[in-house]
């Protein structure tokens, strides 16, 4: 089960659903009781924007293999089933950060 701040690797759905292909996602919330999480898309592409970059010492545990994004507004609910490997665990600091920015593009308040 994906815990929250980690980084697993799974078939990411295109937009249009056409295909897939596996990405590294984020965890910013924890499985639901049906095996449901939140996951926001890192990419190796750094012109989008909003973003959050990814640097080596914002890891607690593992890296990304090339200079990566957490893409803040691009969010989606996908089921555990379809984690093929855990890469890391972001630190809390660097975690909660990113956290703020994928509440703000979704227009929230934490409490």
């Amino acid at each position: 089960m994906p815990q929250v701040s980690e980084i697993v690797l799974l078939p990411f759905p295109f937009t249009d659903l056409s295909a897939g292909k596996r990405r590294p996602v984020l965890v910013p919330k924890a499985s639901n009781s049906q095996g449901d999480f939140v996951v926001a898309q890192i990419t190796s592409q750094l012109h989008h924007h909003p973003s959050v970059r990814l640097v080596p010492d914002d890891f607690e545990l593992g890296s990304m293999p090339k200079p990566s994004i957490v893409r803040t507004d691009k969010i989606f609910t996908l089921n555990e089933s379809l984690v093929a490997r855990r890469i890391g665990r972001l630190r809390k600091t660097s975690f909660q950060p990113i956290l703020d920015a994928i509440c703000e593009q979704l227009n929230c308040l934490r409490s």
